[in-house]
């Protein structure tokens, strides 16, 4: 028996103040370990998550000494053991984790007094322990089906009691559970579990209120690292596979260094939340920011997050290799093929011959991935691994950059549009997960893990960046021919691909040091990066004007009015002709589209098509007049209206909408608006639910074209409580000449996209109240008691009021950048109609938690904007406006 000397125990089980003993004895201890956390240093973490499970140790053995009393045979007593178990046994116990013990008995049925002795008293003083009462026998026999128990028995740590049965049970458990026969399918449930939690706790490293438990990278999977070294390899830690060759030291040093960081945040949050919390939600951020000392704010956080996905990944990554390390080799004879001096298939791998000659050859490791490329295979586990281990030495990876060789393949193997048989089919995933990405671009390094704060930039940038490479490489080869048809049909015939693929792999590389104009800073960072490569310099030239120019088409074709041409001529000055023309287009398309997973929307697609077509003919010096597409939508919209009476209609609605409008929809859609707008002509307003794309939903408006008319329709959404995403207007004329407005609205309310529906009849009952002068704006808002979209914290958004009389022929254009907040469109509206300004076109577009709105606007005169200080007193307006809406 080991036990604690119970001659000198700190509390008595009979004792009447017992709990406020323990309560005082725990204070004591915290105060230690809470000194460490709120000091928010290297301290915070390991240190303070191994001494909290100390002072446990002390009070649950006191215990179990102190329970000795409840047992009568003393036999039965000197057989038992005491053991903590999971974060507890790993002794990486968070401030307000839950404890787990287990006391092991050859007969439990007769120890449940002692059990209860036990646990009562710390129940009593408040602390969350769960316990169990086993055998050998039936932990084995639990641990061969049952992965959880199978874990608790590699986390079991003896506290007390018998050491002689937990060292027995230990060592049946590798004898039984994980001996060689049985550890390959223990691995193969434990990922299959894991992937299992992925799912439900998000399948990425990368999202932007990750759960540092259970998500991908978090330490539930440093869990996982540490029990497939203790089962696989019969070592205590990690740092035994330092030891027997498994891990280099620079690897162990990397996860353990991860493993600390998150320890460091989860016990900051434990401390401030005053509970057992697993997300980093954005408010924690800010706090496990401040405390951690990266600074306030939104550079803060961003330094914080960019540390936490990059120590996430390395977890991750680290899992995928220690697994593959892990693997038994097959028994059977595999066969062999040889693909040159170099490689060959083992199996159907691809293959180093001799991998001792890698390190004298670096630029064996690209030729490895142009046969597993060109030969449609995947690549040997071996072989990855020896070029994962060399890339860690800082001396290869220079031979590597200064390789004329290296540099060839890397060029040839980033434009290769085929299908890779890697992770994610993805070969620049590969690249940045092995090594190779930064070995050959260091310069990405201060991109890797680098975050937006903000909701629109669900990934960080490194990640963004080889996604939008991955884009364009489906793009070529026809995955998206129904969705995005043209973008397929140019990346299929791109002239200069290396241009191209050398612009979204460097796109973002300006966001090295945050802030803004990260795309004149990426112009200047490419130069070196691409002569070190090899690129000749009229591709360089190419390049760097598409990495300083690739956010221009997405803001001309989201925020100005494409019926202008201004906007056109403008626009193409600043392309490098026709091909370039086709390069930016792509470029923007696969930068928008991997921004977030709902960033490219279906109308920002077409706005941008829209302006690629319309630049393209202005190229050719012909007079661009109705599009191609503009046409197929007319004939398409017409083909489906057989009643002749529904056809002459739609021919008169068409004719007095602006271009824009034919780019902007689909065909059915254009039939259901004249239909509606047809049956408006009985009416003074008419609403109406368009189609639903969950959880969106699009709503139209017709109305009277007069003063106001946008301010109404904005009230009536935010007294409806309806978040809007975007919009489109526009003006018409109907059969009986007055002018009336179409107005189109995407719309949220939750989640479900039913509600709006129902809601469309109070809708449409405050919309006639309004425009009848039976209630005010103000009033309806006030009555509906409207609040902010959400009291969830977000990241700080900066407003910002733009006013131009440059950039439009006919009008100003004012552009807001704002918090996404209930009613603010309204409130623009509304402050843009006391002006006295009329709004010509508008564009709304949401971007996560902010907006970006543009309004083309004229005076009571139907002229610009004129004066700064008519200008100043619009910005004022506008400002005040958003500040009442964040009120």
């Amino acid at each position: 028996m080991e036990l604690v000397d119970c001659q000198n125990l700190p509390f008595k089980l009979e004792s009447k103040t017992l709990a406020g003993e323990m309560k005082d004895f725990l204070r004591r201890h915290e105060e230690r370990v809470v000194a460490l956390v709120d000091a928010g240093g290297e301290a915070a973490g390991p240190e303070a998550s191994r001494l909290w499970p100390q002072a446990f140790d002390g009070l649950i053995c006191s215990m179990f000494c102190a329970a000795r009393s409840t047992l009568k045979d003393d036999k039965l007593w000197e057989s038992l053991s005491l053991a903590a178990v999971g974060s507890y046994g790993r002794c990486n116990l968070g401030l307000k984790s839950d404890l787990d013990i287990r006391i092991l008995c050859p007969q439990p049925e007769k120890v449940a007094a002692l059990g209860e002795a036990i646990l009562h008293p710390l129940w009593d003083a408040g602390i969350d322990i769960g316990h169990q009462i086993v055998s050998i026998e039936d932990s084995l026999q639990l641990a061969k089906t049952d992965i959880p128990t199978a874990t608790t028995l590699l986390d079991w740590r003896f506290i007390g009691g018998n050491a002689e049965s937990s060292r027995d049970l230990k060592r049946k458990a590798h004898e039984v559970i994980f001996s060689d026969k049985k550890i390959q399918s223990f691995l193969d449930e434990l990922m299959l579990q894991s992937e299992k939690r992925w799912g439900r706790f998000g399948d990425s490293v990368y999202l932007l209120e990750p759960d540092m438990k259970s998500g991908h990278g978090g330490t539930r999977d440093l869990d996982i690292l540490r029990w497939i070294a203790q089962s696989r390899w019969s070592v205590a830690d990690l740092a035994g596979l330092v030891k027997i060759g498994i891990l280099l030291k620079s690897e162990y040093d990397e996860i353990e260094a991860a493993g600390a960081f998150h320890l460091r945040i989860r016990n900051i949050l434990h401390r401030n939340n005053r509970r057992r919390t697993d997300r980093l939600s954005f408010d924690s951020q800010e706090i496990a920011a401040r405390v951690m000392g990266f600074g306030e704010g939104g550079p803060g956080i961003e330094a914080l997050m960019s540390e936490y996905y990059r120590h996430a990944r390395i977890i991750s990554n680290s899992l995928e290799m220690l697994l593959q390390r892990a693997r038994l080799m097959s028994s059977h004879r595999q066969s062999v093929e040889s693909l040159g001096e170099t490689t060959q298939l083992i199996g159907g791998a691809v293959a180093l011959k001799k991998p001792s000659e890698l390190f004298d050859n670096p630029e064996f490791a690209l030729k490895v991935y142009w046969d597993v490329v060109h030969e449609d295979a995947p690549i040997e586990m071996k072989t990855r691994d020896a070029i994962l281990r060399a890339l860690k030495d800082a001396d290869f990876c220079e031979r590597l950059r200064q390789s004329p060789q290296a540099a060839t393949y890397f060029r040839r193997l980033l434009r290769e549009p085929r299908k890779v048989r890697v992770k994610r089919n993805s070969l620049l995933t590969e690249f940045h997960d092995v090594g190779i990405l930064l070995a050959m671009i260091p310069e990405f390094a201060p991109v890797v893990g680098r975050v937006h704060h903000d909701i629109y930039h669900v990934y960080t940038v490194d990640v963004h960046s080889i996604a939008a490479v991955d884009k364009l490489r489906a793009f070529a080869r026809g995955s998206y021919a129904d969705e995005y048809a043209l973008a397929s049909r140019l990346a299929a015939d791109i002239a200069r691909p290396q241009v191209l693929y050398m612009a979204a792999l460097l796109h973002d590389i300006g966001k090295d040091e945050g802030g803004k104009n990260h795309s004149d800073r990426g112009y200047h960072l490419c130069r070196p990066i691409l002569e070190r490569l090899g690129v000749q310099e009229h591709d360089i030239v190419e390049i760097q004007h598409l990495v300083q120019k690739h956010l221009r088409m997405y803001h001309v074709a989201s925020r100005r009015d494409l019926d202008d041409e201004k906007t056109i001529n403008d626009f193409r000055a600043e392309v490098h002709g026709t091909e370039g023309l086709k390069e930016l287009y792509l470029l923007t398309i696969c930068d928008v589209s991997t921004t977030s997973p709902t960033a490219l929307t279906t109308w920002k697609a077409r706005m941008m098509e829209e302006l690629y077509v319309a630049t393209r003919v202005s190229f050719d010096g012909v007079q661009a007049g109705e599009s191609q597409r503009t046409a197929k939508m007319r004939a398409a919209a017409l083909e489906r209206c057989p009643d002749p009476g529904e056809r002459k209609f739609l021919e008169h609605f068409l004719g007095t909408l602006p271009k824009r409008y034919l780019n902007a929809n689909e065909a059915q859609d254009i039939v259901v608006h004249g239909r509606m707008a047809r049956a408006a002509e009985q009416t003074r307003f008419s609403t109406e639910l368009i189609r639903i794309n969950a959880p969106y939903a699009e709503v139209g408006f017709i109305t009277d074209n007069r003063s106001g008319a946008l301010t109404y329709i904005t009230a009536a959404l935010a007294a409806n409580r309806f978040r809007v995403t975007g919009a489109q207007l526009y003006q018409w004329v109907d059969s009986h000449g007055r002018e009336r407005v179409l107005d189109l609205f995407w719309v949220r309310q939750g989640l479900d996209p039913e509600k709006i529906a129902a809601q469309l009849p109070r809708l449409q009952e405050d919309i006639e109240a309004l425009f009848s002068g039976e209630v005010t704006p103000e009033q309806l808002l006030a009555r509906k008691k409207t609040s902010r979209l959400s009291a969830r914290p977000a990241p700080d958004v900066k407003v910002s009021v733009n006013i131009d009389n440059r950039c439009a022929s006919r009008h100003t254009v004012i552009e807001v950048t704002a918090p996404d907040r209930s009613g603010l469109l309204f409130r623009l509206a509304s402050a843009l109609n006391q002006a006295g300004l009329s709004v010509e076109l508008a564009k709304i577009n949401t971007e996560g938690n902010a907006v970006a709105d543009v309004f083309y606007v004229v005076d009571e005169n139907g002229q610009k904007v004129q004066g700064a200080e008519a200008q100043t007193r619009v910005e004022s307006a506008l400002r005040e406006a958003v500040a009442s809406a964040e009120s």
